[in-house]
């Protein structure tokens, strides 16, 4: 029942209801996430959501083959862990990239960014997302790119704080990398 009321606070907190809310009522960790992800050069768009999803979630969304909305989500890792762990969030930031040479710089950036994370031990990976090349007789090819940033923010209890104070550390980690390789983009 806790992580129940966790969860509940949390989609409340990370605007995942149908309600449009504006960015200053979101928490101040989410609003400096999402300014650390734009502030990359190249980098266009940016949402950041909250996901949480149990073993028996899983099944239900291997039954339906993830259609809709939940094809965005990392599946393969879902499915390997059979869902969230306790006390654990799927913090997805999703963005969009210029199609230029400073969009592929944001971009491999941001991987090398996530890398160097999970490579120290945080659960953090990029992924990319695009839609079938056409729908229809409509060209989607070239025109649905966009990628996420899945932080899995494992808490040892179900504390909205802690999982807000990880997503600052990643705000922060993120805004510092940049400060020390601004000048890559130039």
């Amino acid at each position: 029942m806790r992580l129940l009321t966790l969860f509940a606070t949390f989609a409340i907190a990370l605007m995942i209801l149908p309600v449009k809310i504006s960015a200053n009522e979101l928490p101040p960790q989410i609003i400096a996430l999402s300014e650390a992800i734009s502030s990359v050069p190249g980098v266009t768009t940016k949402d950041v959501r909250k996901y949480w999803y149990s073993a028996s979630d899983v099944s239900e969304l291997n039954a339906i083959s993830w259609a809709g909305e939940y094809a965005d989500l990392p599946i393969s890792s879902l499915r390997r862990s059979d869902g969230n762990h306790d006390n654990e969030v799927l913090i997805a930031a999703y963005f969009t990239i210029e199609k230029s040479a400073s969009g592929l710089k944001g971009l491999e950036f941001l991987s090398w960014w996530v890398r160097y994370l999970s490579r120290s031990g945080q659960n953090i990976q990029v992924r990319s997302i695009g839609l079938p090349p056409m729908a229809g007789t409509e060209i989607q090819l070239g025109n649905t790119l966009r990628f996420s940033i899945d932080m899995f923010v494992e808490t040892k209890d179900p504390d909205i704080e802690q999982v807000l104070s990880q997503i600052e550390v990643y705000a922060e980690s993120l805004a510092s990398s940049y400060d020390v390789y601004s000048a890559a983009f130039e």
